[in-house]
């Protein structure tokens, strides 16, 4: 959630955020997080590794890692941040020697109580020999094991080596026949696992977000510190998503 309004609708209604670490201002990470998180919100915040991917770019870790820190240090609720580890798109290999390097930020971050989530790169090792790779090197398995949405990225033959308690499905998720596989595979496995996934709940509802807004502006503003995308977020969450959303325990993207 990069715009400012859509966030502060989404906070002011107690729904689950989803953030990108590089989009966040200090304020946002200092402030307007950790006092929601204390409210009982829950936060998902993204690396930013896909868009860096999609981009050709690299990450700077250094500032993401920051603001995992900067979030996770002034909120007294870490259980209700979820973040995403360093991981390199498509590279086993790298993603591994990245593991190696952060470990002890990664251990520190589940000592505290976050919801790490640590994404399976496809290799020559299956992902279930990748998990047990992560928790060797992250000495705890406190950690959540990311599963890319895509089928290119993990087959469900893949998924089926995994044995683990916490998966999150990555990407812009639709619930294809080809992502149903893989997650009967892992259910198969994995039956009492927590599940959680990516959404694109914001970006699905452009249309009634712009019906809205274009009438709070026919209709006048009647809130000055209110824009009229806040007022249309607000107003099409309390409609429809958060009576849904208010109920998770832990955050999707929803607003990626």
């Amino acid at each position: 959630m990069s715009s400012k309004s859509d966030l502060r609708a989404a906070v002011e209604e107690l729904a689950p955020v989803g953030v990108v670490a590089t989009l966040l201002n200090l304020s946002q990470q200092i402030l307007v997080l950790p006092r929601y998180l204390d409210g009982g919100g829950a936060v998902f915040i993204d690396s930013g590794a896909f868009t860096a991917f999609q981009k050709g770019v690299e990450v700077d870790w250094a500032k993401v890692f920051s603001v995992y820190d900067t979030v996770l240090g002034h909120t007294e609720r870490p259980e209700g941040v979820s973040i995403v580890a360093p991981d390199v798109i498509g590279d086993q290999a790298a993603s591994l020697a990245l593991w190696a390097e952060h470990a002890a930020k990664v251990r520190i971050w589940a000592q505290a109580g976050a919801r790490v989530i640590v994404p399976l790169q496809r290799g020559w090792l299956s992902a279930g020999q990748m998990l047990e790779r992560a928790v060797r090197i992250f000495g705890t398995d406190r950690i959540c094991a990311g599963i890319p949405s895509n089928l290119e990225a993990m087959s469900p033959e893949d998924c089926s080596t995994l044995r683990h308690h916490d998966f999150h499905i990555l990407g812009r998720v639709r619930l294809t026949s080809e992502l149903r596989l893989k997650l009967c595979a892992l259910l198969q496995n994995n039956p009492a696992a927590q599940y959680t996934a990516d959404a694109n709940w914001l970006r699905s509802r452009i249309r009634q977000i712009s019906g809205a807004a274009a009438a709070f502006r026919e209709a006048g503003r009647q809130w000055p510190l209110d824009s009229t995308r806040t007022r249309a977020v607000r107003e099409v969450l309390r409609c429809e998503a958060y009576s849904q959303l208010k109920k998770s325990t832990f955050p999707s993207q929803a607003f990626a």
